[in-house]
C-alpha cells in the first residue's frame, strides 16, 4: 500500500483533498466520521484519475455522490472517499439524455420537463444524483430509474471505462446488480444515457407542480436520508412505522418524521448511532407487532461487518 505516493499527489490538489476530512457535509443526514483523505472531484476526468490513482496505491475507496440513502458511521471511514460533483448534460434532438453521474436528478428532470422530453418528470423534487439514482433505482409515482435507462459508463476497478446497456444492470425494486456487488468489487458509475418520449411541456409541467406539491405536503424537509426502508411486497413501510405507534419516536437526536414515518430525520444532534439505533428499534417493533421484517433502503458506510444491518438479496 503506496500511501505516502498518494498523499504526494493529494498534496497537489489544494483543497480539493482534505485529510481527516468529516463527512457529515457530505451526506443528507448530515452525520459521519472523518475520512482519511477526501477528494472533491467536479470533473469525470478528475473521477477516473482519483480512482485509478488510488486503486494503483491499494488504498481501499469509496465514491460518493449527493449523500443520500446511506449512512456514513461516526467512525468514518478508512481509505479514500471520493465526492463525485461532475455534472455536465446533453439533450439530444432525438430525446436522449446524457448526464455525468454527479448531476443531481431532480435538475435533470426539470431541464428535461422544459425541452418536452417525458420520462423523468416523477424525479422532479427527488434528492441526489444521477449515479446514485441509477445504481440504486430510484423512483416514484409509477417511475423509476430502470424504464428509462438506456446506458451506463462505468470505471471497472481494473481501471477499464465500459459501456454497459440497461439490461446489464439486472435492475429490481430499488436494487440493481451494482448494488448487490460487494462495494469492494463495484465499478463506477461515471454517465448515464436516458431515452425520453416526447410530450407537451405544459402538461409535464403540470404534471412537476402536482408532484412538489405532495412532497412539500409529505415528506419531510431538513436532514434526512430519504425513504429508510423498502416497501415490504403488497404494503408500505410507512404505513407499517406509523401503526407501530413510531412516528415522532427519537433515540437521541435521531427522530421518525412526524410527517412520513418512513423518514428519519436528523434533528440536530444525532449521531449516525443514533440514527443506527433507531432502524434497529423500528425493525423490531414492526416485526413484534405484525410480523413484517423491514429491509433498509440506505446503505451503511464505514460500519464493521458485525454492525452493518443485515440486507435480504
Amino acid at each position: 500500500m503506496d500511501i505516502s505516493a498518494l498523499l504526494e499527489w493529494a498534496s497537489g490538489l489544494g483543497e480539493r483533498a482534505r485529510r481527516d476530512e468529516p463527512l457529515a457535509p457530505y451526506t443528507a443526514m448530515r452525520v459521519g466520521g472523518p475520512a482519511d483523505l477526501l477528494v472533491l472531484c467536479r470533473t469525470t476526468e478528475e473521477v477516473v484519475e482519483a480512482v485509478r490513482r488510488t486503486h494503483a496505491a491499494g488504498v481501499p475507496w469509496r465514491v460518493l455522490g449527493g449523500g443520500c440513502n446511506v449512512l456514513v458511521s461516526d467512525a468514518g471511514v478508512r481509505g479514500v472517499v471520493v465526492v463525485n460533483r461532475a455534472d455536465r448534460t446533453r439533450i439530444e434532438a432525438d430525446g436522449a439524455v446524457w448526464a455525468e453521474a454527479g448531476a443531481p436528478i431532480a435538475a435533470l428532470a426539470r431541464e428535461t420537463v422544459a425541452r418536452g422530453l417525458a420520462g423523468l418528470e416523477w424525479a422532479a423534487g427527488l434528492p441526489g444524483t444521477v449515479g446514485g439514482a441509477v445504481v440504486g433505482n430510484a423512483g416514484a409515482f409509477g417511475g423509476d430509474m430502470a424504464s428509462v435507462l438506456q446506458s451506463v459508463t462505468l470505471l471497472e476497478r481494473n481501471g477499464s471505462i465500459l459501456e454497459r446497456t440497461a439490461d446489464w444492470m439486472e435492475f429490481a425494486y430499488r436494487e440493481s446488480r451494482i448494488k448487490r456487488m460487494p462495494p469492494q468489487n463495484r465499478p463506477v458509475v461515471l454517465a448515464a444515457t436516458f431515452g425520453l418520449s416526447p410530450g407537451d411541456p405544459a402538461a409535464l409541467a403540470a404534471r412537476v407542480e402536482e408532484i412538489l406539491a405532495w412532497r412539500r405536503t409529505r415528506h419531510p424537509s431538513g436532514a434526512t436520508m430519504g425513504s429508510t426502508f423498502k416497501n415490504p411486497p403488497g404494503n408500505h413501510a410507512g404505513r407499517l412505522i406509523e401503526a407501530a405507534g413510531l412516528k415522532g419516536y427519537r433515540i437521541g437526536g435521531a427522530m421518525v418524521s412526524e410527517l412520513h414515518a418512513n423518514f428519519l430525520i436528523n434533528t440536530g444532534s444525532a449521531t449516525a448511532a443514533d440514527v443506527r439505533a433507531l432502524i434497529q428499534y423500528i425493525q423490531a417493533e414492526v416485526e413484534r407487532q405484525f410480523g413484517v421484517r423491514l429491509e433498509p433502503e440506505v446503505e451503511f458506510i464505514g460500519w464493521n461487518a458485525e454492525e452493518e444491518i443485515p440486507r435480504r438479496h
